[in-house]
């Protein structure tokens, strides 16, 4: 008789703990919030080395303690870095010719 009393307290803990984890408005990555910080990023001139140390990616975080940096930040950054690989390879077949 105690055994089935606590199979059936353990079972009804792990529904109770599945139920609470899978619920959308509990956990997860917070939503990002549509600002536009400095993440170190020129718009003036094309992206060089010396400017990689000074990139900083803003952070998101949930309450199950995920973490990771915004999309948009790594995107642009990426977005920069392709314009500037482009521009270096165009300036190298150029001189080639």
């Amino acid at each position: 008789m105690v055994l089935a009393v606590e199979i059936i307290v353990g079972v009804a803990v792990l529904l109770g703990v599945a139920f609470l984890a899978t619920r959308p408005d509990i956990g997860g990555l917070d939503d990002e919030e549509p600002d536009v910080a400095d993440i170190g990023l020129p718009d003036d001139r094309l992206l060089r080395s010396d400017d990689i140390p000074a990139l900083r990616f803003r952070t998101v975080g949930g309450i199950r303690g995920v973490r990771g940096y915004r999309f948009s930040d790594v995107d642009d950054t990426m977005a920069k870095v392709e314009e500037a690989l482009r521009a270096g390879e165009a300036a190298k077949s150029s001189e080639r010719r």
